[in-house]
């Protein structure tokens, strides 16, 4: 069998362009990864798998719609057998350690290691996050960072935008029993849902909707992992849902906009008192104080 591979390279941060494109069900694909080469610390590669070629050049025109004048890119087209598909997708699925947790962006048949027993496997992803893009990852990080430093089994969460559910399920992973994961996108609920299932792990509170369904609820705990500008726009309804001295981690923040999140936060009067940052990306944590 022949898959085609189209790969379409990007300065850095504008492969969100094409993910969005890859989100919102407009092109036909069997896959894609995104690559961040060491080698080119300003370059990104998303990675698109498609059954013919003329998928291939309907999805590349859809793309090129969506990124023509604003940002520069190239492409490249080839075809692989298989099993080299495999070889290609699975390379960028490999388990990551964050605290003493592994994520396994894959299914159990591709990894199993008995000597690791806080596994959490995000098997089914529908484009929303398998945990190795840097904004999931800053969002892993800030959320252990606050497990080390709270009793998070007796908190109150909400997982804003919830994707995949990773950050739900990595919640819960470490001890959370209370929390609330919400999104717009149904797929995502469902994703969220299977995710959850996959892992053989009960999330109390998986839902459609927004930040302003959750409006009449408090927090101890907010997480948001979006595009820096909803983040913005959509900040003083997040600040509705903290307890006093609550926390609320923000990641997604683009670091070429990071000085506009920050303008907000201040006019929100709030206070951020962790920043973590890798590549082009910002993840913060703020006090509601």
């Amino acid at each position: 069998m022949i898959i085609y591979s189209l790969s379409v390279k990007v300065e850095r941060g504008f492969e969100d362009i094409i993910e969005a494109v890859i989100e919102s069900g407009k092109l036909n694909i069997l896959g894609f990864n995104t690559e961040f080469p060491a080698k080119e610390e300003n370059i990104s590669i998303v990675n698109i798998y498609n059954e013919n070629e003329e998928i291939l050049k309907n999805n590349l025109s859809i793309i090129e719609e969506n990124i023509k004048g604003i940002a520069e890119y190239t492409y490249n087209a080839e075809k692989l057998k298989s099993e080299e598909y495999l070889t290609s997708y699975m390379d960028f699925l490999k388990p990551f350690d964050i605290g003493n947790i592994t994520i396994v962006p894959n299914l159990k048949d591709f990894y199993n290691n008995e000597e690791k027993g806080n596994i959490l496997y995000i098997a089914k992803q529908y484009a929303f996050g398998s945990g190795t893009h840097e904004t999931t990852s800053l969002a892993l990080e800030m959320i252990n960072e606050y497990a080390n430093n709270n009793d998070i089994s007796s908190k109150s969460i909400a997982d804003i935008g919830c994707g995949s559910g990773i950050l739900s399920l990595f919640a819960y992973k470490l001890g959370a029993k209370n929390i609330t994961s919400i999104d717009i996108d149904n797929d995502a609920v469902n994703c969220t849902l299977d995710n959850a299932s996959y892992n053989d792990i009960k999330l109390n509170n998986v839902m459609l909707g927004s930040a302003e369904d959750l409006i009449n609820l408090k927090f101890d705990l907010v997480i948001a992992n979006i595009e820096t500008d909803i983040l913005i726009e959509i900040l003083a309804e997040l600040k509705e849902l903290l307890k006093p001295s609550s926390v609320l981690i923000l990641s997604g923040i683009l670091l070429e906009k990071e000085s506009y999140m920050n303008n907000a936060v201040r006019e929100n009067k709030l206070n951020i008192v962790l920043r973590k940052r890798k590549n082009d990306w910002v993840s913060i944590m703020i006090i509601n104080d």
